[in-house]
């Protein structure tokens, strides 16, 4: 049986770039869309967002609430705490 695709779609700016770049670092495998104005991500069974990871790449303290001022779109269920936030499929 085949695992479901995660999805999490977040927009081009400056800073949602930088995060991209963090997602693609600690999701190994993950597919990358870039499209108009927005960054696509899909990986089977999750997508992992690393709080750790987005500081270091930013250079700064950085939340995982903050995903939400460049979120545009998620596809799978949610799990967030201070450390990471996580798309994914329990099937």
């Amino acid at each position: 049986m085949s695992k479901s695709i995660a999805l999490l779609c977040i927009q081009a700016t400056d800073e949602g770039r930088v995060i991209a770049e963090a997602i693609k670092k600690d999701n190994e495998g993950i597919i990358v869309s870039n499209k108009p104005a927005m960054i696509q991500f899909e990986r089977e069974g999750s997508i992992v967002v690393k709080a750790q990871s987005v500081s270091e790449a930013l250079g700064r303290d950085w939340e995982t609430d903050e995903l939400q001022l460049v979120l545009i779109s998620t596809g799978g269920q949610i799990d967030e705490d201070d450390d990471q936030f996580v798309v994914y499929w329990n099937n």
